[in-house]
């Protein structure tokens, strides 16, 4: 029940094939999204509160409605924590709804688990893929969030390439909008007394990390089979997007967890700077990756 080695987190990009998954839309029945059953499928990771997602907004919806008789599926997925960005609460998206805001699928990736596997920084963030599920195009809709006039041309000219059974020219642009507003769960079982000293290292390692907009969530597991289901190897463990953040702590059980830190020191937590690398790898934000280029004339994010 060591340490796992580091791994980078795998962020999707062209080349890359998107695995088909169902989230609940703003009415709970889930919509699925499966790249194999579309010509192209978009998927746009988006914020009602993210002055971005709001500028590009209405350029998305047209791309929605003017593909849809082409055999293309644009689907706006709302992944900020709640506690994090009260605007993307499932309510403010049943009012957007309601209002006739959106063209095409709305939902909820309440557990973020979606937007971990795709490795999404950033609000709006686009995805295109083609039929055979192959990502053919990440990144920004366009190349000016405060120009309309721009009606989202890297996306369209994307789709009609794909469309046209081409290759993209412009496969990939820097992904430019609000930050993903993340959620950390803080894993525990009562029989283990360490638990509260977890919450607060990780709190004081975000803080340390300027990252207090990062939501830290208490999650009880108190039977064998909760521990099954969320794959918690131990007491306390800290997940994102259901993703343990040291994997390979064991396997699932009620147990106190086993920690090594790098003087190689068994303890019942991982030392501040193990948990802030791995916060810094999973909860990365677009100006963090390397070789990013900012074409936004805002600030806010």
């Amino acid at each position: 029940m060591g340490l796992a080695e580091d791994t980078a987190v795998h962020r999707l990009a062209p080349g890359d094939t998107v695995a088909a998954f169902a989230l609940p839309g703003t009415d709970g029945h889930p919509v699925a999204v499966d790249p194999h059953a579309r010509a192209a499928t978009v998927v746009v990771f988006t914020s009602n509160a993210c002055p971005y997602a709001l500028a590009w907004h209405d350029r998305i919806q047209d791309v929605a409605r003017d593909y849809a008789g082409r055999d293309v599926l644009v689907v706006q997925v709302v992944s900020n924590a709640d506690e994090a960005q009260p605007g993307d609460s499932l309510e403010a998206m049943r009012a957007r709804v309601s209002a006739g805001e959106l063209a095409g699928p709305f939902v909820k990736d309440a557990g973020q688990e979606v937007a971990r596997c795709f490795g999404v920084t950033a609000t709006p963030e686009v995805f295109v893929a083609d039929r055979a599920g192959v990502v053919r195009y990440h990144g920004a809709p366009d190349g000016d969030f405060d120009n309309p006039g721009q009606a989202a041309g890297w996306l369209r000219a994307a789709l009609d390439t794909v469309l046209a059974g081409g290759e993209v020219e412009q496969p990939a642009t820097p992904p430019a909008g609000c930050s993903l507003k993340w959620r950390v769960d803080v894993l525990w079982w009562d029989g283990c007394p360490s638990h509260d000293r977890a919450v607060s290292l990780l709190e004081d390692t975000l803080q340390a990390m300027g990252r207090t907009e990062v939501a830290v969530r208490k999650v009880p597991v108190q039977t064998s089979g909760e521990a099954a289901e969320r794959g918690f190897p131990g007491s306390p463990s800290f997940q994102v997007g259901g993703l343990d953040l040291f994997p390979g702590g064991g396997p699932p059980a009620l147990t106190c967890r086993i920690y090594r830190q790098p003087n190689g020191r068994v303890a019942p937590l991982p030392s501040s700077e193990q948990l802030k690398q791995r916060l810094t790898q999973t909860l990365a934000r677009p100006w963090d990756l390397p070789g990013w280029t900012d074409f936004r004339k805002g600030t806010s994010s």
